[in-house]
């Protein structure tokens, strides 16, 4: 019986017995390590292993003269399969990690992996879908999960064979929430200083503290005072937890700076009389409301900006001032926070009245029936009146010039001005009648008309009267023509003789005229 060529364990192996002079029909028994399993010229197996004994024992044909039954045997021998493959993985890191922190997997050492190995990573047994590579990385890991990896390939004999990793254990630390409060600090005045204390919580030993002021960083550890933040200031403090704490990261808390609020002062005056005043006469300022003056405030009346000397009351008068000047008043003080504080109350404009100055013009004589045209005068352009307003008109609307025709000697008082500033002149029209000269008189001494009695020339002084005889001499003459002094109707104190003479009067003054005429003397 020929030995069958070494083959892998599992192949069907075939042995066939070849007999010589068994005859044509022997018998034939096949055993197995002694254990009878077949019969028939050939037998057939896949399940020898190497060192199984395969025997043949073979019986010559029925009345075959023979030496008896011949026997033969064979020891199997299979390929040497290769060893089996072995796998170990490793981690990195290899110490526990942070909830969400990356874990990667690799192999460590491989043995025996074949030609063509296929992987696949497993997760407490469970493959990981896709994850069939040499190495695997994963951040939803949990603690007390195993990752495994799995190696399928084929031996030398082309039979499939596998093996498991190690299992590595997953070591994750949940994260902690680190929290951090601050207090806002008291509200003060400005300039004092605020302290900010961050109150950290799962934060490790030795968290790290970086504080901010309007997102600008200014200082580091776990307070934080400054005297120089002002309402309104973001203070900000963000903790990083200690080095190596698993946590959800740094956080940050803000407070906003209010300082103490102080009102300013305001100030307001008033101005008595609150309407023009003519100039000289005296304005008095006062306060006409102050809100937040402190308990120890200060007062300066000023003129145009500028301080006016003494005067610190809270009240100022004076008559110096001029049309279109500025009274404001300064406010000197300290706030609640001591701090000092200052305002300027609303400018109030001096109104003074223009100056009145009338001139009712130069006094005047007029003949009665006659009239005269007044030349007033008044600055400014206040409403002018004369009074009384008897024999007055007004050409043209002309307010200060009227035309006066009194039937009386009168003197018009012209007044001009408004809101108590005002001025009045007076001015007299003198009415003289014209003189009345008589054509004739008889100065026969019977006490009637002995003279040349010449009306109202008593109102024309230094009336010069001249008379002349026919033939042009003069026979009289008078520069001061009155009762004391009238012609009595003598020529060189002789009387005249009855007839006709001929005079010339001239009266003297702003009504002077010039007479001519004849009397006639009569006894």
């Amino acid at each position: 019986m020929p030995t069958p060529p070494e083959q892998c364990p599992g192949t069907p192996l075939t042995f066939t017995a070849v007999a010589t002079d068994a005859g044509t029909a022997p018998t034939f028994q096949w055993f197995v390590n002694n254990a009878p399993v077949a019969s028939g010229p050939t037998f057939t197996s896949s399940t020898l292993v190497t060192g199984d004994q395969v025997r043949v024992d073979v019986t010559p044909t029925a009345g075959l003269c023979s030496t008896g039954v011949a026997t033969a045997t064979v020891t199997v021998r299979r390929t040497a399969l290769s060893s089996l493959p072995t796998l170990a993985i490793a981690v990195q890191p290899g110490g526990p990690v942070c909830l969400g922190a990356p874990l990667s997997f690799s192999i460590a050492s491989v043995t025996d992996a074949g030609p063509a190995p296929e992987y696949q990573w497993q997760v407490d047994g469970t493959d990981v879908p896709g994850v069939t590579g040499t190495t695997f990385t994963s951040t939803t890991l949990r603690n007390g999960q195993t990752v495994t990896l799995s190696l399928r390939t084929t031996n030398n004999c082309g039979q499939p064979v596998t093996a498991v990793s190690n299992a590595v254990p997953v070591q994750v630390q949940p994260l902690v929430t680190p929290t951090v409060s601050l207090a806002a600090p008291p509200v003060q005045c400005a300039g004092t200083p605020l302290t900010f204390t961050a109150i950290v919580t799962n934060a490790g030993t030795a968290p790290t503290f970086r504080w901010l002021v309007n997102n600008v960083a200014v200082a580091s550890g776990p307070s934080f005072t400054s005297s120089t933040l002002v309402t309104g200031n973001q203070v900000s403090v963000e903790v990083t937890p200690t080095v190596g704490l698993c946590s959800t990261g740094p956080v940050t808390a803000t407070v906003t700076v209010t300082r103490s609020v102080t009102t300013p002062p305001t100030l307001a005056i008033a101005v008595q009389p609150g309407t023009p005043v003519c100039l000289g006469d005296p304005l008095t300022f006062s306060i006409a409301n102050v809100t937040e003056p402190g308990t120890a405030p200060s007062y300066q009346w000023q003129v145009n900006g500028s301080d006016v000397a003494g005067a610190t009351n809270p009240v100022f008068t004076s008559t110096a001032l001029r049309e279109g000047q500025i009274v404001t008043l300064r406010l000197r003080t300290t706030d609640a926070c001591g701090q000092p504080a200052a305002v300027i109350s609303n400018g109030i404009a001096v109104r003074i009245q223009p100056p009145v100055d009338v001139d009712a013009g130069p006094d005047q004589e007029i003949l009665l029936g006659s009239a005269v045209v007044l030349d007033g005068r008044a600055d400014g352009t206040y409403p002018v009146t004369w009074s009384p307003a008897v024999g007055l008109t007004f050409p043209n609307g002309d307010q200060l010039r009227p035309r006066a025709a009194p039937t009386t000697t009168t003197t018009y008082t012209l007044s001009a001005g408004a809101g108590g500033c005002a001025d009045a002149d007076q001015v007299t029209v003198t009415v003289r009648p014209p003189i009345r000269i008589p054509n004739a008189f008889t100065p026969n001494g019977d006490g009637r008309d002995d003279t040349w009695q010449i009306e109202f020339i008593e109102q024309f002084p230094n009336t010069t009267v001249s008379v002349f005889n026919r033939w042009g001499n003069r026979i009289f003459s008078s520069e001061n023509y009155s009762r004391a002094n009238e012609w009595r109707g003598d020529i060189n104190g002789q009387p005249a003789p009855v007839g006709t003479y001929y005079y010339v009067v001239v009266t003297k003054g702003p009504l002077g005229r010039s007479y001519s005429g004849s009397i006639t003397i009569l006894y």
